[in-house]
């Protein structure tokens, strides 16, 4: 089970409504370490600060498109799983971003706590155990030492 608390969630998307309702879906789910960013350039900035383990991602933002950004993430940090959340039904856009290392294109309209909680139980079956609800070390240190 991913750890809610210690699981570092990037939402990006130049739409601050979209953030804020993509924010109370993970927020519903129990996931409070989100950092929201309107711009890609923000959230590049700020991978070596926070390392996310999950960023979605807009494509049509202002400044860099979402391919551009995930090309970047995954430079930086290959393992870090970036989904694709776009008002673009364009299926080579998705396409595209799937050989580009994204683990899914959502559209926008069809998202919902529902659909967030069906998601990040995907990237719970997929993820390393890096982002697994840890071992209690009581219970850890007590077997190594009876």
């Amino acid at each position: 089970m991913l750890n809610n608390f210690a699981t570092s969630i990037f939402l990006v998307d130049d739409d601050v409504l979209c953030l804020n309702l993509y924010q109370q879906f993970l927020k519903q789910l129990g996931y409070t370490n989100v950092r929201l960013f309107d711009n890609g350039n923000d959230c590049l900035e700020s991978l070596s600060i926070h390392q996310p383990d999950i960023i979605f991602l807009d494509y049509n933002m202002d400044d860099l498109n979402g391919i551009d950004v995930l090309k970047q993430i995954k430079k930086f940090n290959p393992s870090i799983t970036v989904l694709f959340i776009s008002g673009q039904e364009d299926i080579e856009i998705a396409v595209n971003a799937m050989k580009q290392g994204a683990l899914d294109y959502i559209v926008k309209s069809s998202l919902n706590t529902e659909k967030m909680k069906k998601i990040m139980e995907r990237i719970e079956s997929l993820v390393p155990h890096a982002l697994k609800e840890p071992e209690d070390k009581k219970s850890l240190l007590k077997r190594l030492f009876s």
